[in-house]
């Protein structure tokens, strides 16, 4: 993996491939020229918790950067956005409000609501259209046997 590379944090895998070149990942060079770009939820990053857990694996379509506005049945049926802030890359749901976009968090997340500029200090990188997962190595609340430094919910 890239030296680059914190597991704690939200990235974009697409910019990284480009970066690693020839070596050590050169097969994955496509990614770099597709209309897809692939992300990582860091493992300290609940933003969208439960439905992205933190160290999920995301596909996304940079064809679709226009916040969509409406309703929708389901919490599933909502488009989730890949931005990048002045902080980092996340993952979350948006709205629009003049100049300002709206990063919103799942309603179980710890993670609260933020208002940036756009595109200033925020731009929507594309839409979430796939996602890869674990579903184990979760920990109860209060359980002993997580891994070292990583956070409980509550």
């Amino acid at each position: 993996m890239d030296p680059g590379f914190d597991e704690q944090r939200t990235s974009n895998l697409g910019r990284m491939v480009e970066r690693w070149g020839l070596v050590p990942l050169s097969y994955l060079a496509k990614f770099a020229t597709s209309e897809f770009t692939y992300g990582y939820i860091g493992n300290q990053d609940f933003t969208m918790y439960p439905i992205l857990p933190p160290g999920s694996f995301i596909q996304v379509d940079e064809t679709r950067t226009k916040v969509l506005e409406g309703s929708w049945r389901s919490e599933y049926e909502r488009p989730i956005y890949f931005v990048e802030t002045r902080e980092g890359h996340t993952c979350c749901w948006c709205s629009m409000r003049r100049e300002d976009v709206i990063l919103q968090p799942h309603p179980l997340s710890p993670v609260p609501v933020r208002v940036l500029r756009h595109p200033q200090e925020a731009e929507i990188i594309g839409q979430v259209v796939g996602v890869a997962m674990k579903l184990t190595e979760w920990q109860q609340v209060g359980s002993s046997s997580g891994s070292k430094g990583q956070p409980t919910l509550n």
